[in-house]
C-alpha cells in the first residue's frame, strides 16, 4: 500500500533544501559567480540530488542561480540593474498596498512600533534582514489583495541577498529604523501622503547605498 504521507514528506524535503540553498546564498556563503558543487551541497544539506537538482531549478526560475550545460548550477552575481529595476517596483506596489488599505493601518502601528524597536537591536545581518522583512510585510498585512500579496512576496525574496549586504553595515540598520519610525509617525499624523513619500525614500535610499556599493553611484 502506497504511503499517503510520501509526498508531503517530499514536498517539505524540498522545501528546507531550497530554504538551505537561499541561505547560502543570502548569506554570502555562496557567492555570486560561483560554481556549484551538487555533491557537496546535497553533503551539507543532507540531501540527495533528486531534490537538490529540483530546488535549484526552482531558484533558477526565482533568478538566485543560473544553469549551463557546461558548468552545470552557478550562483548569479550581485546586479546593479536587478537593483535599479526592483527596488522602485517593490516601492510602489507597496505605496499602492498601503493607499489601498489606509484606513486600517493604524491598528498594526503598535506591531510596526514592537519590530522595529528589535530591528534596531537586531544582533546580525541575517536577524535584521529577517525583522526588516516582517516589518515591512506587517506594513502591508491588511491588503486582501492576494495577487498583490504574492507579486510583493516574490520581489522581497529577490532582493534577500541585497538587503543582507545592505544589513552587514550596522549604521545602515540604524538608518533604516528611523526611517521606519519616520514612516509610522506620519500615519500618527493622519498624513497619508507623508507616509508614502517616506515608504519611497525607504527604499530609493537603500537602492543607492546598494549601487554606490556596487561601484554604480
Amino acid at each position: 500500500m502506497a504511503n499517503p504521507h510520501k509526498p508531503a514528506q517530499r514536498s517539505r524535503l524540498r522545501d528546507n533544501v531550497r530554504l538551505g540553498l537561499v541561505d547560502l546564498i543570502v548569506t554570502g556563503k555562496l557567492k555570486g559567480g560561483e560554481k556549484l558543487n551538487e555533491l557537496a551541497l546535497s553533503r551539507h544539506l543532507k540531501a540527495s540530488r533528486t531534490p537538490l537538482r529540483e530546488a535549484l531549478l526552482h531558484l533558477e526560475r526565482e533568478g538566485l542561480v543560473r544553469s549551463d550545460q557546461r558548468r552545470g548550477f552557478t550562483v548569479q552575481p550581485l546586479s546593479p540593474r536587478e537593483v535599479r529595476e526592483t527596488y522602485p517596483l517593490l516601492a510602489e506596489l507597496e505605496c499602492f498596498a498601503v493607499r489601498s488599505t489606509a484606513s486600517l493601518v493604524p491598528a498594526v502601528l503598535p506591531r510596526l512600533e514592537k519590530i522595529n524597536a528589535e530591528f534596531a537591536r537586531a544582533p546580525s545581518p541575517k536577524r535584521a534582514l529577517v525583522l526588516d522583512a516582517a516589518w515591512h510585510n506587517t506594513l502591508t498585512s491588511q491588503s486582501r489583495n492576494e495577487r498583490l500579496s504574492a507579486i510583493i512576496e516574490r520581489l522581497r525574496r529577490a532582493i534577500e541577498r541585497y538587503e543582507h549586504f545592505y544589513m552587514a553595515d550596522k549604521s545602515l540598520i540604524s538608518v533604516s529604523e528611523k526611517q521606519h519610525r519616520g514612516i509610522i509617525d506620519a500615519f500618527k499624523r493622519g498624513d497619508l501622503d507623508g507616509a508614502i513619500e517616506a515608504i519611497r525614500e525607504n527604499y530609493a535610499f537603500g537602492m543607492q547605498v546598494l549601487l554606490n556599493r556596487m561601484d554604480e553611484g
